[in-house]
């Protein structure tokens, strides 16, 4: 069903507000909801508000911005979240490491005990519109086990990488996780009632499952096998160990009620200005995909973000959310007395 974007950034601020999230940390949350659904990736956007509300009410995510910087050293910091929203957090490492940036030439900014950020995406778009190539890595909860092993440790473990665009072009974006897809997708289908290719998971059996319910208490699958799960093992590495937060499978979903999430993000900075002039970089940068899309039949190559940009274009007004999405977020906010509603377009 297609929804309006001005409904879900009605319901969201509202909630939010009711939650005790104070302003500024609102129009950043309620901003990469937004974004996450207009890029059709409903399982980082509005259909997480429901976990938000039950986590902030569990006492295990803090409404309000408490991000703290703990180590401050040239083109180095670190951020202790204290527990507040990923997005917030992550928003506020990132703006840092921008400043930094312009600053140093580059940055690395580290952000400890935080929660889901959504999108990566979001984070990446927002260094790379200000001339700034970046490179953003997030740890998440145990849900692949290591090539050859049946216990989960590493999460799906997003990796970001994001280039400035041509004159008058969006950013180059890749933003994927490290499995075959983000367990989001998995928990959408579950309650969807829907099944998901064999591909994607396996049950606690060790054997791949076209079950939702049966992945989750499973593996998802790292892609491309042994490659896939090394590149997790080094994102935990980095976003982590590195930055003091949880690692090593210490790191909790955020639908564990009873715990605090401890993620670690960390987010690595260039200012690209200090490579290239800013003309000559648009024009290198439009030369170079002009020859990526040479490599096949007009209007069949992508350069990666491409389609969820246009799909972002195309989607100014509504988007599409599912049924059972449509109804829980309903639900819960009229279960915290919030007037406003998600509206049919």
């Amino acid at each position: 069903m297609q929804v309006t974007l001005a409904s879900i950034k009605n319901v969201a601020d509202e909630a939010l507000n009711k939650m005790g999230v104070d302003n500024e940390s609102r129009k950043v949350i309620v901003d990469t909801i937004i974004f996450a659904n207009q890029r059709g990736v409903a399982t980082h956007g509005i259909g997480r508000l429901p976990l938000y509300i039950k986590k902030i009410q569990s006492g295990h995510l803090n409404p309000q911005n408490l991000a703290e910087t703990v180590l401050d050293s040239a083109g180095i910091a670190v951020l202790d979240a204290h527990n507040c929203f990923g997005q917030v957090a992550a928003y506020t490492g990132m703006k840092l490491a921008i400043r930094k940036a312009k600053e140093y030439g580059t940055a690395v900014v580290g952000v400890r005990n935080s929660n889901n950020f959504g999108t990566a995406g979001y984070f990446g778009d927002m260094a790379a519109r200000q001339g700034m190539v970046a490179m953003i890595y997030a740890n998440a909860a145990p849900a692949i086990a290591p090539t050859g092993g049946t216990k989960t440790i590493f999460g799906t473990n997003p990796i970001c990488y994001a280039f400035p665009g041509g004159e008058g072009e969006d950013p180059i974006l890749l933003d994927m996780a490290t499995t075959v897809v983000a367990r989001g997708k998995i928990r959408l289908a579950a309650k969807n009632g829907e099944k998901i290719p064999l591909d994607w998971a396996i049950g606690p059996d060790g054997v791949p499952t076209d079950d939702p319910e049966e992945a989750l208490k499973g593996s998802l699958l790292p892609i491309a096998g042994y490659k896939g799960y090394g590149l997790s093992m080094f994102v935990d590495l980095l976003a982590g160990l590195l930055t003091g937060s949880a690692h090593g499978g210490d790191v909790k979903n955020l639908s564990k009620l009873d715990e605090d999430s401890e993620n670690g993000h960390l987010f690595v900075v260039i200012d690209a200005g200090r490579f290239l002039e800013p003309e000559q970089l648009k024009n290198e940068v439009a030369q170079f995909c002009e020859k990526v899309k040479q490599c096949g039949p007009a209007g069949m190559i992508y350069m990666p973000g491409e389609k969820e940009y246009n799909f972002r274009r195309a989607h100014q007004n509504a988007v599409e959310i599912s049924q059972a999405q449509f109804d829980e977020i309903n639900e819960a906010a009229a279960s915290i007395g919030v007037n406003a509603r998600l509206e049919l377009e």
